[in-house]
């Protein structure tokens, strides 16, 4: 029994703080990288509170010419920061779109408690409060823009805020007990070993124990909600050699959102490297969903 609670801690430690990650001394560390060296984009930076509790902290990338009618707030992955979305940035801004860019809680620069990542609840909380923040810089309409842990967090933030206008997920988890569950069964395959069984009781609770070791009183799984996201439009999109997030994510995700869910999967793409890999198809798609919104009304808070 001993072993077997060491092994849940040891598993439930690795999926909130993958490789051991902590967060940077924010005293002392400085981005290398930021949207002027990698786009030669001009920025602020930016803090602003969530109603959860807590700062965040990013950059913003203005909209071109001064327009703002449609701002972009980007999601990064698990133990990643701002950095992460920062190769959409120039496709982002030459579709005439604001960038908010964040390091979300436990994270980068933003406060954090060494929690690790939080199944993607308190990354939705960061979410519809960098949303928010853009209406309030007065940005018209809100597009989340997520990969993997941040593609989640997009659609369990437009679930819960009927604000947002549009999300964009790519690599986006369906359900974290499949994400451990998969990890396990890759483990045991090494080995020779199939035991779905065990691998689906083991992830029921690594999740359980994760969800109390890092104090959340509320859970939900991104394929049981994407349906409130309709009729607000969503790209999901995925790669056929994802190594991390099997397809079968994407693929519940989109048999639950409906008719307003696009999914896109691009066969040579690994994990959250669509960009890289489809290039101008990949701005075209993000340009399709851009014009979606901006011919929609206007969403009322």
């Amino acid at each position: 029994i001993v072993l077997l609670l060491v092994s849940v801690w040891l598993e439930s430690r690795a999926l909130t703080n993958p490789g051991g990650y902590e967060q940077p001394d924010p005293e002392t560390f400085v981005f290398a990288e930021t949207p002027e060296t990698a786009a030669g984009l001009a920025y602020e930076d930016v803090a602003f509170e969530v109603s959860g509790g807590g700062t965040l902290r990013g950059w913003l990338v203005p909209a071109m010419q001064d327009a703002k009618d449609i701002g972009v707030v980007a999601l990064h992955g698990r133990s990643g920061d701002r950095r992460g979305q920062l190769g959409h940035l120039r496709m982002l801004s030459s579709l005439g779109a604001g960038v908010m860019l964040i390091d979300m809680r436990e994270n980068g620069l933003s406060d954090g408690d060494d929690r690790g990542m939080a199944l993607g609840i308190r990354e939705a909380e960061d979410a519809v409060a960098a949303a928010r923040e853009l209406r309030a810089r007065g940005y018209e309409k809100v597009v989340l823009f997520g990969c993997s842990l941040g593609g989640s967090a997009a659609i369990l933030a437009a679930a819960q805020d009927p604000s947002v206008d549009a999300i964009i997920a790519e690599s986006a988890i369906a359900r974290f007990e499949d994400f451990v569950a998969e990890g396990a069964d890759r483990r045991l395959g090494r080995i020779g070993i199939g035991a779905k069984w065990a691998t689906d009781g083991w992830a029921g609770l690594v999740v359980g124990h994760t969800r109390q070791r890092i104090g959340l009183t509320f859970y939900a799984a991104p394929a049981d909600v994407i349906e409130n996201i309709a009729p607000r439009p969503v790209l999901l999109i995925h790669g056929g050699n994802d190594p991390w997030v099997a397809e079968t994510h994407a693929q519940e995700l989109k048999a639950k959102g409906g008719p307003n869910v696009e999914y896109w999967l691009i066969d040579a793409a690994g994990h959250c490297d669509g960009g890289a890999v489809a290039g101008d198809e990949y701005g075209a798609r993000v340009a399709a969903l851009f014009a979606k919104v901006r011919a929609a009304p206007l969403v009322q808070d």
